[in-house]
């Protein structure tokens, strides 16, 4: 049982590779010469530029892109997002073949302000330039977009987003209610010989579902990843019927044989199933939560559940 989505730090770093990429070797001038305030963090405070030209960012970008801002370097996880495909023209991803190269990379651009969800690389990337390190999990996706629009003065221009973004989910959620009904929703999602369930807490569009529109969940997955604090369970194949609902929204890795799931006869005889009431959904894609992603996960709900509608 896990509480927080975890990340493995893209950029490990042996001890005689950190000395030998010390603070003196990496420290460029174009933070020093702009204007600079102080911001809270996770680290504590820290100084940053106060209009930031080149960012490189280890894992947040929708959040950068909905505001018009655009990294010089993003992660490639975060560049195969199809949801992003149209605004990431021009940006590099982060080279992830060793840490010497992720980090040579990335004094290379000598950006002004660093961002990361990767703790064990903070102080690597401190000694480049100023580094903002954002512990995932820790706030709202609605928090961690204004807090992000923030750090590049952009903050009207999120709030904007997101007074826009709510209005079309509330616009909806009377709509969505009535078709629903008392109906449970679900989200299951196969890795290889694993299958996950998820409510609100693990993305996959889980905070619309169950947060903004009120659906409700099978009682195992209500109890403790909606209204409970955990993230995800791992079950059993067979176990899985106490976890799916009416509506099963449904993704699998790439790559991931899911035949021990979609030929099992348990599976094919869940009322979802039978009722044609399983949206597949892609799954690299659904594991993000800024805001571009949430608005394209929006549609696709709203067109799943008026194929039901009366």
């Amino acid at each position: 049982m896990k509480t927080r989505e975890k990340h493995t730090g893209l950029l490990l770093a042996a001890a005689a590779l950190a000395t030998a990429f010390t603070c003196t070797a990496f420290t460029v001038s174009a933070a020093e010469e702009q204007e600079m305030r102080t911001v809270e963090t996770d680290k504590g405070e820290v100084e940053i530029p106060v209009n930031p030209e080149k960012i490189v960012s280890d894992y947040y970008l929708g959040e950068f892109l909905a505001v018009d801002v655009k990294p010089v370097i993003a992660s490639p996880y975060s560049l195969s997002n199809k949801f992003l495909e149209e605004y990431i023209d021009g940006i590099q991803a982060m080279n992830v073949t060793s840490a010497e190269t992720s980090l040579e990379m990335i004094v290379a651009e000598q950006p002004d302000l660093i961002v990361t969800i990767t703790e064990a690389d903070y102080e690597k990337y401190s000694a480049i330039a100023p580094t903002v390190y954002i512990e995932d999990g820790k706030r709202s996706d609605e928090e961690l977009f204004l807090y992000i629009a923030d750090l590049v003065g952009k903050e009207d221009e999120a709030q904007a987003y997101v007074d826009d973004f709510n209005t079309r989910v509330m616009d909806a959620k009377e709509e969505i209610q009535g078709i629903v009904g008392d109906q449970t929703v679900s989200i299951v999602e196969v890795w290889p010989q694993q299958i996950y369930t998820m409510g609100s807490h693990f993305a996959r569009g889980g905070s619309i579902l169950y947060d903004m529109w009120d659906l409700k969940a099978p009682e195992k997955v209500q109890e403790e990843m909606v209204d409970g604090d955990t993230a995800y369970e791992v079950v059993s194949l067979e176990a899985l019927p106490e976890y799916t609902g009416d509506f099963i929204l449904y993704g699998v890795l790439a790559d991931t044989d899911s035949s021990f799931v979609e030929d099992s006869q348990l599976w094919n005889n869940l009322d979802a199933v039978k009722n044609g009431k399983v949206l597949s959904y892609e799954q690299v894609s659904f594991m993000h939560r800024d805001p571009i992603t949430l608005n394209a996960q929006l549609d696709i709900f709203l067109d799943f559940f008026r194929g039901f509608e009366d």
